[in-house]
């Protein structure tokens, strides 16, 4: 059913309009148009993670592409199918005036056939013709009689819209990663303009803890010093200076203004002044942009309505075409029955297809809504935090302006204090020399009193010397008594362990012998006791038999004899026994008796000569240490007056050293922390720069986002506008090309 290559040059001559839609597709890429769409795509293509999702985006568009070029070669086809019967029709007047008597009606359907045809064949050239010379930036502003005309040829095709659709998520995607980056930013800022106040505060905490410490140091230098009413005097000036000076640094501004730091102050506030004035700039500037951007939203919006408003009414349309039906000739009703038994499937299929497409168009219409309203709130929101991010900052610039007002105010008073300080070590070393003076003259004279003393303390040392020798010969004699006692001691102790260890063993054999005779006692009165239990039983025996035989009671009679005498003889036994048993306890009680006295006995002498011999050692030691007593008070005496006289003369020595230290550490200390105050002044002065450096660099990088997101943002406009007029334009050409009136029409409704 294709026609031949002159017929197809020639058909490509009359209708340019299916080549554009290749030619475009094929230029999508390169072309400029949607270079502004592809910028971020770039970008995101220098991470691995999103080449990937650039190649998964590169197969979709392969594949819709793909789809679209089918679609289109299938309406290629369609169009040159309906070239041909038009052709064929050609000879159609003349017998279509042979018939005109018979059926009136027939010319008018094939003219309106012939007029379908043709508006197609002139909407598809304009197409052709208008892509090439209108721009989009013309179409936006045609006039509203005359847009309803550019419409027509103003809607893009199936493969336009696809990539567009997708890029513009990923130009989402890059947006809200690009808000994520500058609230990242802002989030580092506000910690760091934390720190930089927690490091003012530190500060001005140590600041004050070396104003205390210095106050404190002067105070005891003050009590150092010689004099009772120098003292007092001193202390009194320092109080007073102390008191003025706390007065100055509490006045604050007020005293760094009448100081020679009045100048440093006004440079301060004109950079304060100059610092608001930039950040008024900024946010005026920055509340234009939001307000340019808003205009373009609510364009943006509006296209979006026309096209909602035009999509409704060319549904309406379609289904009031759908309804009507057109009549056709006799020939063409057997040529288009011909094709529509051919070709019906193929249109078919390509409704459909063209009806999915619609529809993915609409959900896709739908989403790019949404993220456009999700895009708004986050603006706004991303405006919210950039303000409260200007006004930490300007805080943060307030307080380290502050802060270093207050370093120059410290810096003035650190200057008055070395100064004041000067002053005093001046006078205090001026005191100091007469002091030593004096003190050099005092220790001159007391030198030659103790050289007296010490010559008759040399003379008594040594008669206290020989006195100690006599006290060490008594001693030595007193020592060789006590080594005598002491042994006689050792014998007697001796001679009492063995006495104890006599007196032990007879106890254990006394308590041997009671064992032995307990036991023996036992045994007798186990064997008693089983006997009386024989005796019972035979007892019970007897009189069970007694009971039983009364007919034998004169044999029994004779038993019971016999058993009486053998009781007697049983009693008797017991009897002896038992004395025996009273016998053995008696002299049970008289062996312990004995024991225990003599146990008493000899345990009473023991003690008293225990005791005799505690007196006697107790006497020789009480002697002992009344004599030790006496020569330890006699040398404990002489070595106090010793120790005295030496420390009093170390004393005296140290005093010197320690005033001679104390003058040369104290102006060691006030030479390092002035050193020290010096380089902490620097150190401060390079952070302050720092800070501000990186404020500036701050300031300029979110300038430089903003002017990438403002960028972004109006070519993300400029596009959705652009995309908004194709979109019109595909839709008037989906309606001309599904609902026209003729044999083409019928033809696609089949």
């Amino acid at each position: 059913m294709l026609p031949n290559d002159s017929s197809g040059r020639k058909q490509a001559g009359t209708f340019p309009a299916p080549r554009s839609p290749v030619a475009r597709g094929a230029t999508l890429d390169t072309s400029p148009r949607d270079s502004h769409l592809w910028a971020p795509g770039l970008c995101m293509a220098k991470s691995p993670e999103n080449s990937t999702l650039e190649e998964i985006l590169g197969q979709y568009q392969r594949s819709l592409r793909e789809r679209a070029n089918r679609s289109i070669h299938q309406l290629q086809c369609a169009l040159r199918e309906g070239d041909v019967a038009v052709g064929e029709e050609a000879p159609g007047p003349t017998c279509s005036s042979g018939v005109e008597n018979e059926d009136p009606g027939m010319a008018w359907h094939e003219l309106q056939h012939s007029h379908a045809v043709n508006q197609l064949k002139a909407l598809l050239h304009q197409q052709a013709t208008k892509e090439s010379e209108v721009s989009p930036s013309r179409r936006r502003n045609v006039s509203p009689l005359r847009s309803s005309e550019y419409e027509e040829a103003n809607m893009p095709t199936v493969y336009n819209l696809v990539p567009i659709i997708n890029d513009q998520s990923q130009y989402i995607h890059h947006l809200e990663a690009e808000v994520k980056f500058c609230k990242e930013e802002l989030s580092g800022m506000k910690n760091r303009v934390q720190v930089v106040v927690l490091e003012n505060e530190r500060l001005q905490q140590e600041l004050k803890s070396q104003r205390q410490e210095e106050a404190m140091r002067e105070q005891t230098l003050l009590d150092a010093s010689g004099n009772l009413q120098n003292s007092w005097m001193t202390t009194g000036e320092d109080s007073g200076a102390d008191e003025t000076a706390k007065r100055r640094f509490s006045q604050g501004n007020a005293d760094a203004v009448k100081g020679p730091s009045a100048g440093e102050a006004e440079k301060w506030k004109l950079e304060l002044e100059r610092l608001k004035l930039t950040y008024e700039e900024k946010g005026e500037i920055l509340e234009s942009q939001l307000k340019f951007l808003r205009k373009d939203l609510a364009e943006y919006q509006k296209n979006c309505e026309d096209l909602k408003e035009r999509l409704k009414l060319k549904e309406s349309l379609l289904a009031n075409m759908s309804n009507r039906v057109g009549g056709l000739c006799l020939k063409c009703a057997q040529h288009e029955a011909v094709l529509s038994q051919t070709h019906n499937n193929v249109h078919m299929q390509t409704i459909e297809r063209l009806t999915k497409e619609r529809d993915d168009l609409m959900s896709a219409l739908v989403s790019v809504r949404s993220s456009l309203t999700e895009v708004q709130q986050r603006e706004a929101s991303a405006y919210e935090q950039m303000k409260q991010a200007v006004q930490v900052t300007e805080e943060a610039n307030f307080e380290k302006t502050k802060a270093l007002i207050q370093c120059e105010q410290l810096k003035n008073e650190l200057e008055r204090q070395a100064e004041r300080l000067e002053k005093e070590l001046a006078s205090q070393q001026e005191k100091r020399a007469f002091e030593k003076e004096r003190m050099r003259t005092e220790v001159t004279k007391e030198r030659e009193d103790m050289e007296s003393k010490m010559f008759s303390l040399s003379q008594n040392i040594a008669q206290l010397e020989a006195q100690v020798e006599k006290v060490t010969r008594e001693k030595i004699s007193a020592s060789n008594q006590l080594e005598e006692v002491q042994n006689q001691l050792a014998s007697k102790e001796m001679d009492v362990t063995k006495v104890c260890g006599e007196m032990r063993y007879q106890l254990n054999k006394t308590k041997m012998e009671k064992d032995e005779a307990e036991k023996e006692h036992r045994q007798y009165r186990t064997k008693t006791e089983r006997d009386l239990e024989i005796k019972d039983q035979e007892i019970e025996k007897l009189r069970s038999e007694v009971s039983e035989s009364k007919q034998h009671l004169e044999q029994e009679q004779q038993k019971a004899a016999r058993a009486r005498e053998e009781c007697l003889t049983l009693t008797e036994l017991l009897s002896k026994s038992e004395h025996q048993l009273h016998l053995t306890r008696l002299e049970k009680d008289s062996i312990q008796q004995s024991f225990s006295n003599e146990a008493k006995a000899q345990a009473l002498q023991a003690q008293q000569r225990e005791q005799e011999l505690t007196q006697k050692i107790q006497q020789m030691e009480a002697q002992h240490d009344q004599t030790e007593n006496e020569q330890y008070s006699l040398l404990t005496s002489q070595n106090t007056f010793l120790t005295k006289l030496k420390e009093e003369c170390c004393a005296l020595a140290e005093k010197l050293e320690q005033i001679s230290k104390k003058s040369r550490s104290e102006i060691a200390q006030l030479s390092q922390e002035k050193r020290y105050t010096h380089d902490k002044l620097e150190k401060l002065q390079r952070r302050n720069d720092e800070l501000e450096e990186q404020c500036v660099q701050h300031g300029r990088l979110h300038e430089i986002m903003k002017q990438r997101v403002r960028n972004q943002i109006t070519g993300s406009l400029s596009w959705t506008l652009s995309t908004s007029n194709v979109n019109g334009w595909f839709l008037v050409r989906g309606e001309k090309l599904t609902n026209p009136s003729g044999p083409l029409a019928d033809r696609f409704r089949n």
